[in-house]
């Protein structure tokens, strides 16, 4: 049978080949030109023998002569043994195809056998569980892209994936050599050629057409003989790459912030020697802090005097988004009530006589974009609670003095030993006020409701004094029993300066259950007689009086304003001296 090119149209196609369909023969037909060279293959031929767009282009080897295939009829072995398994005798219908000038062209193959075949690999295929297009589907569906190539080089297979990587479409590249990518500056060096030379994995730096530069990684594959019969690569965008690294180091940064955060929490609330230990009830206090903590939401803590509020308030502050900026504190209950607004809101220049010349801003605008800590809320006078209502509602200030209102953006903890709901209900609190305070309250319980801390807290405190006076003083057994039986109604704050004494006043490194009787008796029988021992200057006595006179008056009272009351003697006295006392 014969034809000119001319004539091959897909009308004279299927002509020439009896009353087939084009449907049927694009099902069954591929055409070859004399140099053997695939340039079309019909649909059911591509699959059986995985030669669909794979192969266009690339020779097929020169199995026969012009002469022995321009007859009609030939029968002509083909292995399939790599596709099913098995080798088959299959019969070709072939028509040579002929130019103008008569020379010929090609060759139109028909295999009338190939659906009977195709229905055998079908069958086997069942068996594996696998189609081949089933296969390619999962390939093309990968959000990896692929790139396979033959042994010598030459492009078999690539996935929309790596069409995406590479800039290129496979219909434009499939058949080609993978130098020739590089001719045409479409892949800036071939990993392929590497893995064939080497005959191992690959690793290498690619800048691909689209100007991503990837990592890509090739294998080989090799055949039975223990040749190289495909080259598999894969690779991944260094962009990508680089914003996974700075995702993991963002992590990584957080946990390390996170760990540091922890390292101040253990560093509030036991000091830099990591102390690590919790009753019940205090880890019940840090679990709450750690999830309050990011938030900003007000706290309101309450508990005795020495029980630890301020610890638990920089803890809280520490472990908050606001911890680069400062927590400021004010102790409600030892500013003079006359100052206490000028310190709250600060004040305008000539605000009032003795104020400073240039103005000063209060405690709540330098907690600007941090963590304003009222302590002793309970002893705020009341006409003062009404402009700090005010503050927490519109989050602005004016200076004392002063017209402009002032944006501020804090966080509010307020700590008081006072029970303000009863205070509440005599009037000397705000009802409004400690509903804006109370948003999220904290008890923190004494110690003598933490038995079971003694123990720790006297190693720890023994360990921090023996430190602090080079010294290697222990406790003795009945020593530890003595400060467990005890009441402790200064809490951890006296539980500290009574092991401090301790330690110092010893006179052997064991220190005895009667050192400790002396120093727990004196301070129980300071709370009934105010007495002084051994002789002193006049003034010096007078001033040591006046100081536990004040003292004992506030440890009673716990307010400012009743210990002055109680002493007959003005609120800015007693504040003045509790101050002067404290630092």
């Amino acid at each position: 049978m014969e034809m000119k090119i001319g004539e091959l149209t897909k009308r004279n196609f299927a002509t020439c080949l009896g009353s087939q369909t084009i449907g049927a023969l694009l099902e069954e037909i591929y055409y070859k030109p004399l140099s053997y060279v695939l340039v079309m293959t019909g649909k059911t031929v591509s699959r059986v023998f995985h030669i669909p767009d794979l192969y266009w282009g690339m020779p097929l080897g020169e199995k026969n002569t012009l002469d022995n295939i321009s007859g009609s009829k030939e029968f002509i072995e083909l292995s399939a043994k790599e596709d099913i398994g098995v080798l088959l005798n299959m019969e070709h219908d072939l028509a040579v195809v002929f130019d103008d000038d008569h020379q010929p062209l090609g060759v139109i193959d028909n295999v009338p056998m190939i659906n009977k075949l195709l229905q055998f690999k079908r069958s086997r295929n069942k068996q594996i569980g696998l189609d081949y297009y089933e296969f390619d589907n999962i390939i093309d569906s990968l959000d990896v892209d692929v790139f396979i190539t033959d042994g010598e080089g030459y492009i078999l297979f690539l996935n929309p994936a790596a069409e995406k990587v590479c800039g290129i479409m496979k219909e434009e590249v499939i058949g080609k050599h993978v130098t020739d990518l590089e001719k045409e500056n479409l892949i800036s060096k071939s990993i392929t050629m590497e893995v064939i030379k080497n005959r191992k994995k690959i690793n290498i730096l690619q800048k691909m057409n689209t100007g991503k530069t990837v990592l890509s990684s090739a294998i080989p594959i090799f055949n039975e003989a223990g040749e190289v019969s495909r080259v598999l690569s894969t690779s991944n965008n260094v962009a990508d790459m680089n914003e996974l690294l700075k995702r993991i180091e963002k992590q990584n940064q957080e946990l390390v912030v996170k760990e540091q955060q922890l390292d101040l929490m253990r560093e509030a609330v036991f000091g830099r020697n990591n102390y690590a230990c919790f009753s019940k009830g205090m880890e019940e206090i840090k679990e709450t802090v750690i999830k309050i903590a990011p938030t900003d939401l007000t706290v309101l803590i309450q508990g005795e005097s020495g029980v630890g509020k301020e610890v638990v308030a920089k803890l809280v502050h520490s472990l908050s988004s606001r911890t680069k900026h400062p927590l400021v504190k004010i102790n409600c209950g030892l500013i003079p009530e006359n100052l206490i607004e000028s310190e709250l809101f600060g004040y305008e220049s000539g605000a009032f006589t003795g104020a400073n010349k240039a103005g000063k801003i209060g405690k709540i605008e330098m907690a600007d974009q941090g963590t304003l800590f009222l302590d002793e809320i309970g002893e705020m006078p009341l006409l003062l609670q009404v402009k700090l209502l005010e503050f927490l509602q519109d989050r602005e200030i004016t200076r004392v003095g002063g017209t402009k209102r002032i944006n501020i953006d804090t966080r509010i903890i307020a700590a008081t030993n006072r029970d303000l709901k009863e205070m509440v209900q005599q009037g000397k609190f705000r009802e409004d006020l400690y509903y804006r305070l109370n948003v999220f309250p904290l008890r923190i319980a004494p110690l003598r409701e933490r038995a079971e801390d003694i123990l720790t807290f006297a190693e720890y405190f023994l360990g921090k004094f023996n430190d602090k006076y080079i010294l290697n003083k222990k406790m003795a057994p009945d020593a530890l029993d003595l400060l467990a039986k005890y009441n402790w109604p200064g809490n951890v704050r006296e539980f500290e300066h009574v092991m401090e004494r301790a330690v110092v006043i010893s006179n052997t490194d064991l220190i005895a259950a009667a050192e400790i009787n002396v120093l727990i008796d004196i301070k129980q029988e300071s709370g009934g007689k105010i007495f002084s021992t051994g002789l002193m200057p006049w003034k010096v006595a007078k001033k040591e009086l006046e100081k536990q006179l004040i003292k004992r008056a506030y440890d009673i009272y716990k307010s400012t304003y009743k210990a002055a009351e109680a002493l007959d003697v003005c609120q800015s006295t007693v504040a003045k001296m509790l101050k002067n006392m404290a630092e």
